[in-house]
Order: C-alpha cells, then structure tokens, then sequence
C-alpha cells in the first residue's frame, strides 16, 4: 500500500516538474517573439525637393482656396474637404437606445465570454502584455 502511495506521488511530482518546465519553455518563446518593441520600430522616407512658389504662397495666405461650409459665410473649409460632401453632422447624445431581447442578450454575454476567454487563460498562467 505504500509503495503504491509514493509512486503515485511520485507520478504526480514528475507531473508538476514538466508542466514548471514546460512554462518556463513557452515563457521563453513567448518572450523571444515579443522582443523589444524599439527593435520593431520602421522609418521610412524618400528624399523630396522643395521649391519656392510666392504665387502658391499668397494665395493660401489670401484664403483662396477656402470655400463656405453649408451658406455659412464665417466658416470656410478647403475646396477638398470632405466635410464639403456633409449635409449636416448627426449629434450622438440623442442616440437611442434600443432593448435588447433575452435572446440577444444571452448572445451578447456568450461573445464577450469568447472575446475575453483567451486573455484571461494567459493572465492566469502568468504571461503579461
């Protein structure tokens, strides 16, 4: 009866010591595709000539190429605009807020289950972002 006890607590530390190792491994790996962020960093540029154009200038300086936002003659926006496409901008505290169904909710708290079921297995096992 003994000896049956000792090896399966034997059986049970040889467990514990390869799931530690086995950690101690995918820590490293994760650690090692991480990396440093600063090492990831990318600059890129093209060498560009500038030329000096006083007709180009004065005319952004006299706001020609400003045009007025919806008749309204105190706010001129750039010909290019997109807000020129706008009719008008929806204000977002009137949003209204529609019920939900029991069923819909029901799926909204499986999604965010399954959104978050990864991150929390990570924090759990001791990996950091």
């Amino acid at each position: 009866m003994w000896h049956e006890a000792r090896r399966s607590e034997k059986k049970v530390h040889d467990m514990m010591d390869a799931a530690r190792k086995r950690a101690q491994r995918r820590a490293i790996y994760l650690a090692k595709r991480r990396g440093d962020p600063q090492q990831s960093i990318q600059v890129v540029g093209s060498r560009a000539r500038a030329y000096r154009d006083d007709a180009l200038y004065q005319a952004t300086e006299d706001q020609q190429g400003l045009i007025p936002w919806n008749g309204k003659q105190d706010i001129l926006i750039d010909r290019f605009d997109g807000r020129a496409l706008l009719d008008f901008i929806r204000d977002s505290s009137f949003r209204r807020v529609q019920e939900k169904s029991e069923e819909e909710e029901e799926l909204e708290e499986f999604v965010n289950f399954e959104r978050y079921r990864d991150l929390v297995k990570h924090r759990r096992r001791g990996c950091r972002y």
